[in-house]
């Protein structure tokens, strides 16, 4: 067998020279196009858009842990969700992506699932049947698997839009038809929300007992949100709308610091003005999901047909 497959990879190498000495032009371009960090960066971008997609066609509510339930109807109710889960997983099977990060998150995903499924079926399913109660969910380990996956998302998603304003920047081809000024506002902001809420520290929380977000981490928020200025009326309302937020969800009286030269430059900032009515957060909120959501789904839907129109 292993002298089958030698003479197989010499044959190949053979018939690659052949070609290579005959046209050139067209053999080196191709293989060095393969090998080259603007065709993976392509293929990360495409795998993204394929993981959007399918975040569509996934069942929903079944990643919501529950909470254990004296009543002999909840173990149905939890058989249902653990064949939903196992759908989940064979639609995620479905996907198969070219780039190593997005493999990776893939299988992450299959984890974090079959183990809340033997979470389910051990303290919930198989309890009950064995003794007649349920027994509590150690789900702190879902929540570790679950957050591993989110923060490999996360960083496979910053490098695609590093990948995306690069494109821009180089009027590529692949961006031409889609307008810069609308999808630079929300390359911007999608990087800011991830420089804003970083994966890692809600890792880093469920290992150890750290804090809250201080004080000093609130005006660094504002910091990053003075610093975008939006071209678009889109965003310069979202950004309108995130303001409102920051200044609800920070009123006054918590930006008292501890250590007053932290946040001195700022405090002497006229233009932080502490609205004298609290506005409606959880309708701000929705408010900016609502915008976000349009938008995000107008630029992915023309990105892929942009990167995926040749699949």
């Amino acid at each position: 067998m292993k002298k089958v497959i030698l003479v197989v990879v010499c044959l190949a190498i053979m018939v690659f020279g052949v070609m290579h000495f005959v046209m050139p032009e067209k053999t080196t371009p191709h293989l060095t196009h393969f090998f080259s960090k603007e065709y993976k960066e392509t293929q990360r971008t495409q795998d993204w858009l394929k993981y959007k997609q399918q975040q569509q066609l996934l069942l929903v509510d079944v990643l919501i842990p529950v909470s254990p339930k004296q009543q002999g109807a909840y173990a149905e109710y939890i058989k249902q969700k653990i064949e939903l889960n196992q759908q989940n997983i064979q639609r995620i099977k479905l996907n198969h992506y070219q780039s190593k990060g997005f493999k990776e998150l893939q299988q992450l995903e299959i984890h974090a699932l079959e183990q809340w499924n033997d979470l389910f079926q051990t303290h919930i399913v198989d309890a009950f049947v064995d003794q007649q109660y349920f027994s509590e969910i150690p789900a702190e380990e879902y929540q570790q698997i679950n957050t591993e996956a989110r923060y490999a998302l996360q960083q496979q998603e910053i490098l695609v839009l590093e990948h995306l304003q690069q494109l821009l920047q180089q009027n590529n081809p692949y961006v031409s038809d889609i307008d810069h000024a609308l999808l630079s506002d929300w390359v911007y902001y999608q990087q800011m929300q991830h420089e804003i809420h970083p994966v890692i520290s809600e890792w880093l929380k469920t290992e150890t007992d750290t804090p809250h977000r201080s004080r000093q981490d609130a005006m660094q928020d504002l910091r990053l949100y003075k610093r975008f200025n939006p071209n678009t009326d889109e965003y310069k309302y979202i950004m309108s709308l995130e303001t409102q937020l920051w200044h609800a969800e920070h009123p006054s009286s918590n930006l008292v610091a501890e250590q007053p030269s932290a946040i001195s430059e700022l405090e002497i900032d006229q233009d932080i003005i502490i609205p004298q009515e609290k506005p409606q957060i959880d309708q701000i909120k929705q408010l900016i999901q609502q915008q976000q959501d349009a938008v995000s789904q107008m630029l992915l839907h023309q990105l892929s047909q942009a990167f995926l129109k040749k699949n």
